[in-house]
């Protein structure tokens, strides 16, 4: 999509996608009027997983020829890389027109599971949790997680917010309308 004219208050959205493999998928998704940025182009599975940590995109085309020859044992390593990542595996050879339709559709979902903030619901739960005053084992009972993983998604979401500790959490919430103040 072109740019939005000059003092025009409508804002031109580019979906950030990882491409593993495929250079039909870069060739295609490169086509796609400006409405995706390819930010980053890698080889082979590891090299995924790093991408993902770094640019947290809303979608992951990973070619399914890769998948093959690596293997899908792989997908939870780069589900863990970044969670809220879309993973579009299009058909093995030239995607076609599809693949552009299919990422569209990845990165409204994206979109739907995050607020503002960049929190996805599920995180949004777990601090308003923290800012009614739970503890990480009564967090991880409610959410049925273990405790490491609250604490790993609570330090994760302090990092995303910029914020250093629980008070700083719970300011956070309340400023929000998370919890009732």
């Amino acid at each position: 999509m072109p740019p939005a004219p000059e003092g025009s208050t409508v804002a031109s959205v580019r979906t950030k996608v990882v491409i593993a493999g495929g250079a039909g998928a870069l060739r295609q998704l490169r086509g796609a009027n400006g409405e995706v940025e390819v930010v980053a182009h890698v080889h082979s599975l590891r090299e995924a997983e790093g991408a993902l940590r770094v640019s947290r995109p809303a979608v992951l085309v990973l070619d399914s020829e890769l998948c093959q020859h690596e293997g899908l044992c792989s997908l939870p390593a780069l589900r863990r890389a970044s969670p809220g990542t879309a993973i579009v595996l299009p058909p093995a050879g030239e995607p076609g027109p599809r693949l552009v339709r299919a990422v569209r559709l990845a990165a409204r979902d994206f979109e739907r599971r995050r607020g503002d903030d960049g929190l996805t619901l599920r995180e949004r739960d777990l601090v308003r949790l923290v800012a009614l005053g739970h503890t990480n084992a009564e967090i991880a009972e409610l959410l049925t997680l273990s405790i490491r993983t609250v604490e790993k998604h609570r330090a994760r979401i302090q990092d995303r917010l910029g914020v250093t500790g629980r008070a700083e959490l719970v300011r956070w919430a309340l400023e929000r309308g998370l919890v009732d103040g």
